[in-house]
């Protein structure tokens, strides 16, 4: 197993980059801020604008824009909305490359049969296929009697998936001990057979409903759900830990912690923090987009080590493929937007290799792009409300993130010496043209069956 680490990724659900301790948050986080003191820390970890985007970043390194997962899909949906079964996820690397496999949580990649996570790659599956506001549907009291109600969901590779409790206010304050729970039996039963593993964790705090389990109603002197449900992950993430303390697997095991997109107010009460950067998710500020992440790998990667080095959601793919030596799995047959940041990630290169990032919105069109440290704005929304539409701009904003974290400032308004800025920033998006001309991005829930 030495020569295939194993990897436990654990992906959070809208938590914002001010939301840990380590990142300067009130709340208590010491099991993140100890793994993010004995790894890498990024403070320049880009995601998407929601949940799916992020999650299609993650599976499959490419843009979503490119897959037709830009978006959630709406309640009422075709149910194929998802990834296209034509697409090569990490779970179809890592089954591949002789690892067991296994998605615990929220996969909002698809809920019809073709699209779960154990037809993408994944030897089993246990958690919702969509999302988790889902939980609170059916206890509104105008809700159809006769509509089905959400569901729990399992499968194994090869069988359909069967709908194994409900989903509801009972049920979701115990998604993520039951998550933990699971993910802590798969570690075990891989150790027992010494086969190396690869568990993509999606728990579902923080999103709403902002229920909390018992045993966290105290941990805290808030009065509000949401720091109690980040003391839930910080405690469910030690957990993790702490198994493969005990198995003596930590030094042979990578582990990723990050958030799929940044914090909103969904609730009537802030979910949760953005640090100094500006917005709610939905939109195209540095508050929805920039989240925390980090990660460990004991006398591989450098511990203690805080970057401002950008890095993207979509990068995880072929850097965890290259550190597990699984580079040549990675397909060539179609465009893979993230960059191999393994050189990086071992110390053994001063940068991550990407000096830009393109915000593109839940309409798939760009929103703004990050060039160094500068941004353009194309369009904004307000920053109070995710569901604004969106205001396009006359001519594009320039804002420079170090000395206007807040995105207040637009230097075009008075300086036009930096209108080359835009020029600079855009680049990616041409080249991004180019590429959709010759691969056409994929509509969403399309039979997609590869490129000519």
């Amino acid at each position: 197993m030495a020569n295939k680490p194993n990897v436990v990724f654990m992906l959070v659900d809208n938590t914002g980059w001010g939301d840990l301790s380590c990142y300067g948050a009130l709340n208590p986080t010491p099991r993140l801020d100890q793994l993010a003191s004995e790894g890498i820390r990024f403070t320049n970890h880009n995601t998407e604008a929601q949940c799916t985007p992020t999650r299609t970043a993650v599976m499959t390194g490419r843009m979503p824009v490119r897959c037709g997962t830009f978006r959630v899909p709406q309640p009422g949906e075709p149910g194929h909305y998802g990834l296209s079964p034509w697409e090569y996820t990490m779970g179809n690397l890592f089954s591949d490359g002789g690892y067991a496999t296994a998605m615990y949580g929220k996969w909002h990649l698809g809920n019809v049969a073709g699209r779960i996570p154990t037809d993408q790659g994944f030897d089993e599956w246990w958690g919702i296929s969509e999302t988790s506001d889902e939980a609170a549907w059916s206890s509104h009291p105008m809700y159809p009697p006769n509509w089905p109600t959400p569901k729990i969901k399992a499968a194994v590779k090869g069988q359909p998936f069967e709908e194994v409790d409900e989903f509801n206010l009972e049920t979701r304050p115990f998604m993520d001990e039951k998550i933990t729970e699971k993910t802590i039996d798969f570690i075990r039963r891989n150790h027992a057979e010494d086969k190396p593993f690869y568990a993509y964790v999606g728990f579902t705090n923080v999103h709403p409903p902002l229920v909390v389990h018992p045993d966290f109603e105290d941990a805290t002197n808030s009065p509000f759900a949401a720091p109690k449900n980040l003391a839930e992950l910080d405690y469910r993430a030690g957990q993790i830990l702490d198994v493969l303390d005990e198995l003596d697997l930590a030094d042979d095991t990578i582990v990723i912690w990050a958030s799929d997109n940044g914090t909103g107010h969904l609730t009537g009460e802030g979910i949760g923090s953005g640090g100094y950067w500006r917005g709610t998710f939905g939109g195209g500020w540095e508050g929805c987009y920039r989240t925390p992440a980090m990660i460990r790998w004991p006398d591989k990667i450098p511990a203690g080590v805080v970057t401002e080095e950008i890095v993207a959601a979509l990068d995880w793919y072929p850097t965890l493929a290259n550190l597990a030596g699984l580079g040549d799995k990675v397909p060539t047959d179609r465009p893979i937007d993230g960059m191999d940041m393994s050189a990086f990630m071992l110390g053994q290169a001063e940068t991550s290799g990407r000096d830009h990032y393109l915000y593109i919105g839940v309409d798939a069109e760009p929103i703004a792009a990050k060039w160094k440290h500068f941004k353009v704005h194309y369009r904004y929304t307000l920053e109070e409300s995710w569901t604004a539409p969106y205001i396009k701009r006359q001519v594009p904003m320039v804002m420079d993130l170090i000395n206007d974290p807040h995105e207040f400032i637009d230097l075009m308004d008075s300086e036009l010496v930096y209108a080359w800025v835009i020029g600079a920033a855009s680049a990616p998006l041409v080249a991004l043209a180019q590429s959709q001309a010759e691969y056409p991005n994929i509509a969403p829930g399309a039979d997609f069956e590869g490129y000519n």
